[in-house]
C-alpha cells in the first residue's frame, strides 16, 4: 500500500519529469504503470541485469552512463539512488523515454516500445500494453473533466 505523501510526491515528480522531457504526463504514468515497479524494488532478469525502482531502469543498459553523469562513476551510489529514490528514478525514466522517442525518429509509440526493448516481439507487445493503460487513463480524465 502506498502512503498519501508518496502518491503526492510521485505525482509531482511525474509532472516535473514530463515537463522537462516534453512528454505527456498521462504517457509517462502509463509507462510507469506497465513497468509496475515500486520505490526500492529490484527485478532480476535472465541475463543477470537488474531493473530498478518505479520505472524499472535496467542496469545493463543504463547504470554506467547514469553513474558517470551523476555520480562521478560511482555505480553503487547510482544503483542505490535509482532503486530507492522514486523522483530520481522517474526523472531518469522520462529522460530514457525521450531518448528512445528521438532514436525512433520522433515516433512516439515506437519510442515507447524501445523504452522496453529493441527486439520487435517484445517492443510491440509492450506498446500494446502501454496503449491500453494510456487509453484507460485518458478516458478516465475525460470523464472526470465532463463531470466537473
Amino acid at each position: 500500500m502506498f502512503s498519501l505523501s508518496l502518491i503526492t510526491g510521485v505525482a509531482a515528480c511525474v509532472l516535473n519529469a514530463s515537463s522537462v522531457n516534453n512528454i505527456e504526463p498521462a504517457l509517462l504514468l502509463s509507462v510507469m504503470t506497465v513497468e509496475g515497479g515500486k520505490p526500492g524494488s529490484i527485478s532480476i532478469n535472465k541475463n543477470g541485469s537488474h531493473d530498478l525502482g518505479i520505472m524499472q531502469i535496467n542496469t545493463h543498459a543504463w547504470l554506467k552512463l547514469i553513474s558517470k553523469s551523476f555520480f562521478n562513476g560511482d555505480e553503487r551510489s547510482a544503483y542505490a539512488k535509482l532503486k530507492d529514490d522514486a523522483c530520481f528514478n522517474i526523472s531518469v525514466g522520462a529522460w530514457i523515454l525521450r531518448r528512445s522517442i528521438i532514436f525512433e525518429g520522433g515516433n512516439l509509440w515506437e519510442g515507447v516500445g524501445r523504452y522496453h526493448s529493441a527486439t520487435p516481439e517484445y517492443k510491440y507487445r509492450y506498446i500494446d500494453k502501454v496503449k491500453n493503460v494510456y487509453g484507460q487513463i485518458t478516458y478516465s480524465q475525460s470523464i472526470h473533466q465532463r463531470n466537473m
